[in-house]
């Protein structure tokens, strides 16, 4: 059973980590919850010049096995294939993107090469994993998150998947997967209930700087306005490289498929 393994190795991963204080007692509150959890692959923010992976310093060696195995690997590449089915113009729109950028810093690492599209991912290790309601707004705005539940909780007593805005609570079995455009829609879980039981879950997405990054000629935005004569002149670049919102908005929901134009879409 492959949501069963790959519950019992981010389980060992974590109680490991705990014992030799990879993982520290004060990092499992924090702004997303109550629960362990682990980033790891390729983003871009904070200060930084040029996109890379994230440094885990001695979380490395952690994140480096839970993406070797095979159980992960499995629903990595599922919830890459399902994101390529359902929303095949948003992952044409992510291969348009990410394949330059990997052509020109050809030292990223990605997770899963060969197996899946996204160059991030989240490990919510739990032990009882239930987000604070949040949208995921560092992401690209009209991209595709995908996560997928484990754990041993009974999903008709906790568990649920609310989707805020949307007014929708959604049960949300172990071994399920979900594709959502988190950082528009806020979201978040309600909690597991029993004695003795585990929900963890595996996401993957893509940081909205990555993209960025690509559109303005592999540079920051920064960089771009520094480059310029004149407050006038970046304005007119950045024109040009983003366009008008309206514009930029119309072309974001027209990568959204419909039931009637799915087929037409591949």
């Amino acid at each position: 059973d492959v949501a069963k393994d790959a519950a019992e190795i981010m389980t060992e991963m974590r109680k490991a980590g705990q014992e030799d204080r990879t993982f520290r007692s004060d990092e499992e509150a924090h702004r997303r919850g109550h629960f362990f959890n682990l980033a790891t692959g390729i983003s871009f923010g904070g200060g930084q010049q040029e996109p890379g992976n994230l440094v885990l310093h001695k979380k490395q060696a952690t994140a480096d096995a839970l993406v070797a195995d095979a159980s992960i690997r499995r629903i990595a590449g599922f919830q890459s294939g399902c994101f390529s089915f359902y929303f095949p113009k948003i992952y044409h729109h992510y291969w348009t993107h990410l394949g330059p950028l990997y052509g020109r810093i050809p030292t990223l690492r990605a997770n899963f090469p060969n197996v899946s599209i996204f160059p991030a991912c989240t490990f919510n290790l739990g032990p009882t994993t239930a987000t604070h309601d949040h949208r995921d707004s560092a992401n690209v705005a009209s991209g595709i998150c995908a996560i997928t539940a484990l754990g041993n909780f009974d999903p008709t007593l906790g568990g649920h998947l609310i989707l805020f805005d949307l007014k929708l609570v959604i049960e949300f079995p172990p071994g399920s997967t979900v594709l959502i455009p988190s950082a528009l829609f806020k979201h978040g879980n309600t909690p597991i209930v029993g004695e003795g039981v585990s929900r963890m879950s595996f996401t993957q997405y893509c940081a909205g700087g990555l993209f960025r990054w690509v559109r303005y000629g592999f540079q920051t935005v920064k960089a771009v306005k520094e480059a310029c004569a004149t407050e006038s002149e970046f304005k007119e670049i950045q024109a040009k490289i983003d366009g008008k919102l309206k514009d930029r908005t119309a072309e974001a929901l027209g990568l959204f498929s419909t039931i009637n134009s799915l087929v037409h879409d591949h």
